[in-house]
């Protein structure tokens, strides 16, 4: 059976509520951002009030090579306590 579009590309946001939903049962004070203008897929209050900003970036195994964009090529500016989560 193929795989539908719909399902493809509804991988990467199934992939990032799956390591939120950990994050929230590992007792993490996480807060999720209605808009991803700015590269963040969630917000984590740490136990001492500073947050660290989350990027969660996934590859599914029926990626073929060559037809994924490359992350590398994304520009990101630096931030403090900007931290990238990496599924593969």
């Amino acid at each position: 059976m193929a795989t539908s579009f719909r399902h493809s590309a509804g991988f990467g946001k199934r992939i990032e509520y799956w390591v939120i939903g950990r994050m929230l049962k590992d007792g993490m004070d996480v807060y999720i951002p209605l808009v991803d203008d700015h590269a963040v897929d969630a917000i984590v209050r740490r136990k001492d009030g500073s947050i660290a900003l989350v990027q969660i970036k996934a590859r599914s195994k029926t990626v073929v090579s060559g037809d994924a964009a490359l992350f590398a090529a994304i520009p990101h500016e630096k931030r403090s306590d900007y931290w990238f989560v990496f599924l593969l």
